[in-house]
């Protein structure tokens, strides 16, 4: 029997960060970040980095991992063996794994056991995935509160003292959203108002996008909630049925 891994996956901002940690809590868990932004050290803010009073003692990996100045590209293959790693190493401690994220590559990549160049995929795990993809109308109003909030927590600063580090301008550029707007504003291409707009506008996008991706997922382990309200009950109840088989 090969052993058990969950993922947490789902759209931006539809609360997979505060249901990972009550399910963690609930089921002996220790937390893989599936996340391509948050594997860099410093891009906290702009990329919605858990903060460590919001770990409530989880232990977290696959956390700023990679130092941006170096300029270097994390890649799938990189997140598959970082994860194929430390997933055996949680559960020769007795715990189980729970990938949670929304880079849907790079659960997947673990989930179907993706082979690179001509190895063919070769899943090492018994897999359930939960997907959390809430209707827009719960989102949007998300978004956009969640886009002030950061520029309020200073994330203008946080990608200010990037760049004044020596982390290129297009480096950030290319991670996209957040990174590539601040980069925007800091060097005068846009004003606040245009920033607010584009950033709700283009999130809903990649939001779109996500949708399009996740509806792909394999039935054969993937499990979708569409309510917050029952989040937590919905989840409890399906990692209980798939850990007592």
């Amino acid at each position: 029997m090969k052993p058990k891994i969950v993922i947490l996956s789902g759209l931006t901002a539809s609360g997979k960060t505060a249901l990972s940690i009550e399910l963690a809590k609930q089921f002996n868990a220790e937390i893989i970040s599936a996340d391509s932004r948050q594997v860099y050290q410093g891009l906290d803010i702009g990329s919605a980095k858990i903060t460590s009073s919001e770990m409530q003692g989880v232990t977290h990996h696959c956390l700023d991992i990679v130092d941006p100045g170096q300029n270097t590209h994390y890649s799938v293959g990189d997140f598959q063996r970082d994860a194929y790693r430390t997933i055996d190493e949680m559960i020769a401690r007795g715990k189980l794994p729970m990938l949670v994220g929304g880079t849907g590559l790079y659960t997947r990549s673990v989930a179907e056991g993706y082979g690179f160049g001509d190895e063919p995929n070769s899943p090492h795990y018994a897999v359930l995935q939960i997907c959390l993809i809430p209707p827009n109308t719960i989102l949007a109003p998300k978004v956009q509160q969640r886009n002030h909030e950061r520029v309020e927590q200073g994330m203008f600063d946080e990608t200010r003292a990037l760049l004044d580090k020596g982390v290129p301008s297009d480096f950030l550029y290319k991670l996209g959203l957040e990174y590539r707007l601040n980069v925007r504003y800091l060097q005068g291409e846009i004003d606040l108002d245009t920033y607010y707009n584009e950033l709700y506008h283009q999130t809903m996008q990649f939001i779109k996008r996500q949708r399009t991706w996740y509806r792909k997922e394999n039935p054969a382990y993937t499990h979708y909630l569409t309510d917050p309200q029952t989040y937590l009950a919905d989840a409890t109840a399906l990692l209980n049925d798939f850990l007592s088989k």
